[in-house]
């Protein structure tokens, strides 16, 4: 990387602003590679050991993911439309770009062609739209949304340097999905259309996601525009990005953190017993013996919480001298 460091107001060279890009985003996609392809989530999926269900709730939280953050990618263009009109960017490379992401069906756009899985697992459109997202899948949501409206243009747009490794894990998906769980190439087109967004040009010129991501970065270190606050700074928004793009996959493996009712009475009598042990101790001084599962008994936890004479097994003599409770 550069040695240059990005300052507000302090121009750098096209060649030091390109080398500083292509620099982060090469550790971003290394990044990825570590938090997100490695991880278990994918490791299983690209074997064809994840079971359906897992995927089907993943794709539930990502359709909702994608309309919400294709909504919030529109209006930052017309956030930042002051710094694209200044620099010309916009008009040079992203004009034909909406299309890549609306509902036109010559050319697939994401909302459109995130609908065909979404078929082919029985999902209704209201668990993808209506339902709300579990919060590792909303995480990544909210923290591009704070950027966009409380950060600098700096700060949302280097968060955007995860475009292009989502390119290459779209093509991932669609590959696995064709392969190994019976998809045909029209109900993957959802992932199809997001590698070619992202990291394809295109015959009437428009250029990959990825690519424009980078150029308007550049553009933003060669007018000095590195604007940061405290406790952010350029590479933390885009490291961020991809660790919160890593967190979505992990809500999966266990459905989203769901106990099933058997689970869940069981965690709650470990916590009383748990709970009730402490009291003892605290009441008496001594430790009370544990008691395996199969011989502890419910009746035994009083109403206020506390453990019965009768299976509490402390020594009667050394209670009774101490607090005077037994004669």
């Amino acid at each position: 990387m550069s040695s240059d460091t990005p300052k507000l107001g302090v121009k750098m060279s096209p060649t030091a602003a390109k080398a500083f890009v292509d620099g982060l985003n090469k550790k971003i996609i290394q990044r990825w590679d570590e938090r997100v392809t490695k991880g278990q989530f994918m490791g299983r999926f690209v074997e064809g050991k994840l079971p359906l269900s897992a995927i089907r709730l993943f794709f539930k939280n990502w359709g909702n993911f994608t309309v919400e953050i294709n909504t919030l990618i529109a209006a930052s263009y017309h956030k930042h439309i002051g710094f694209l009109n200044a620099t010309r960017i916009y008009w040079a490379c992203s004009a034909p770009r909406s299309p890549m992401n609306s509902s036109i069906r010559s050319r697939p756009g994401m909302f459109w062609s995130c609908s065909r899985p979404r078929r082919h697992w029985g999902s209704a459109k209201d668990q993808i739209l209506r339902e709300p997202m579990l919060p590792e899948a909303r995480a990544i949501l909210d923290f591009k949304r704070g950027l966009l409206w409380e950060g600098t243009v700096a700060e949302w747009w280097f968060s955007m340097l995860t475009e292009e490794p989502i390119g290459h894990w779209a093509a991932t998906w669609f590959k696995t999905l064709t392969t190994k769980y019976g998809f045909n190439p029209q109900q993957a087109i959802y992932f199809s259309t997001h590698e070619e967004a992202d990291l394809k040009e295109h015959d009437d010129g428009v250029m990959g996601h990825g690519s424009f991501n980078r150029i308007v970065m550049q553009r933003i270190l060669e007018d000095g525009y590195a604007d940061t606050r405290e406790g952010y700074n350029l590479e933390y928004c885009a490291t961020a990005a991809v660790d919160l793009y890593g967190v979505m996959p992990s809500a999966q493996r266990s459905g989203g953190g769901k106990l099933k009712p058997k689970q869940l009475r069981v965690r709650v009598v470990r916590r009383r017993r748990r709970a009730c042990e402490q009291r003892a101790e605290n009441l008496y001084g001594l430790k009370r013996h544990r008691m395996s599962p199969a011989n502890h008994d419910l009746r035994s936890l009083d109403a206020r919480g506390g453990v019965h004479q009768t299976t509490a097994p402390y020594p009667r003599s050394s209670l009774g001298q101490r607090h005077g409770r037994f004669s």
